[in-house]
């Protein structure tokens, strides 16, 4: 018999009802407001699924990738959202390294 192992927001809930709550206020302010539409629920949940992949969050890149299916995402859009996020991540070390190698340049 499979045991159910909660998620972080089941034990947010259990320790912090009031933390839960807000964070799901403040979800649906983002993913659910019409006058925050700019961005399509769909597109939302795919920046979403990069961003999870890029701080390496195994559960919320799944958790955004079902979510982002069931808003109609296509296994393509996916992919691209996770190539884009690791190119973009990529970009951020060659920044973080720009200062160390302008002075290997200027050695």
């Amino acid at each position: 018999m499979a045991t159910h192992e909660p998620n972080p927001m089941e034990i947010l809930s259990r320790i912090s009802p009031a933390g839960a709550r807000t964070y799901m206020e403040h979800r649906a302010a983002i993913m659910e407001n019409p006058e925050l539409a700019a961005l399509s629920l769909k597109t939302k949940l795919l920046v979403g699924i990069g961003v999870a992949a890029s701080l390496q969050s195994r559960r919320c890149t799944v958790m955004w990738t079902r979510q982002a299916r069931a808003a109609g995402a296509t296994d393509g859009e996916i992919v691209e959202a996770i190539l884009t996020a690791r190119l973009m991540k990529s970009a951020t070390v060659n920044d973080a390294a720009a200062e160390a190698l302008a002075w290997l340049a200027g050695s």
